[in-house]
């Protein structure tokens, strides 16, 4: 095996590592959600995330005073924040596998708005597949009436706030990742902690541990991510991205004995082969574009 394949095995297992991360935080969250606000739990996330960051590396502060496009940055770090606040509320109203299988409509998202956005061409094919995505998720919620639930709506916004997330992610890419990384904990903490006192509950030491385990696991899962992405190309790793999918829908099952529903499992598959035929759509414009060039 040369150098190559083994960096992007390396990149591929800590893609599939952060997934298992996210799924284990999402699970605690849902759990909390029995007992607390979404806002405080969201702020403790945030909180306990820029505590990691800033323990594993303190030199990240100084990043962040010396940081390029402090705007987008922090117009980044408000979408992150929507998208959290948004998937712990969906968490507090629906099974986690569903609420897991609509948040996969974010690259689907991402196809759509990246031609508004960042004026990327489309062909026909590019916005069937996105209209396929989009079916995926009516399937799983099921609308009454023409109209969503909140915990629907939640989890449909969440992934459309995700999706600009990432957008922004391209516009900034040249930034330090742990720079990043610490800009989207601050932001969340400064936020959040002017409407957190009005959802205050006294937490119980099991709580103040539950808030440690997630506000750490949602950030060493974004280190994992960025740490795959220092070894190999995200359009590498980007169907395996899926698997988290698997995670929750078993997460679901064992911690609340939520089977998943007929309509949740084949919603999530038309919603992931979607995904992967963009993907492949993606990777065949990319491939002409380089034959065009070098023509």
């Amino acid at each position: 095996m040369d150098p190559e394949q083994r960096q992007v095995l390396i990149a591929l297992g800590l893609v599939i590592a952060g997934g298992v991360l996210f799924v284990i935080m999402n699970t605690l969250v849902k759990f909390l959600t029995t007992e607390l606000n979404p806002v405080m739990l969201t702020w403790a996330r945030y909180f306990f995330h820029v505590a990691f960051v800033v323990v594993v590396f303190p030199k990240s502060l100084l990043g962040v005073l010396r940081a390029d496009r402090i705007p987008f940055q922090i117009g980044r770090s408000v979408l992150l924040l929507l998208a959290t606040i948004t998937n712990f509320i969906a968490l507090a109203l629906l099974p986690l596998a569903e609420v897991a299988s609509i948040i996969f409509l974010a690259p689907i998202f991402v196809a759509g708005l990246a031609v508004l956005v960042l004026r990327e061409r489309v062909v026909a094919w590019r916005w069937l597949l996105i209209g396929l995505g989009f079916s995926g998720a009516l399937i799983i919620v099921q609308p009454q009436g023409g109209t969503f639930g909140l915990g629907a709506a939640a989890a449909l916004a969440c992934a459309f706030f995700y999706a600009l997330y990432q957008i922004t992610t391209r516009i900034v890419r040249e930034a330090q990742p742990i720079v990043s990384l610490l800009y989207g904990g601050l932001v969340g903490i400064v936020a959040l902690s002017l409407v957190v006192p009005f959802y205050w509950q006294a937490p119980t030491v099991t709580q103040w541990l539950l808030f440690v385990s997630i506000g750490s696991l949602g950030a060493a899962g974004h280190l994992l991510v960025i740490m795959a992405l220092q070894r190999a190309e995200a359009s590498k790793m980007a169907p395996f991205t899926y698997v988290q999918l698997l995670w929750a829908m078993i997460a679901s099952y064992v911690v609340f004995a939520d089977l998943p529903s007929a309509s949740t499992v084949i919603g999530a598959a038309v919603i992931v082969t979607s995904g992967l035929l963009l993907y492949r759509l993606d990777l065949a414009e990319a491939a002409s574009r380089s034959a065009a060039k070098a023509a």
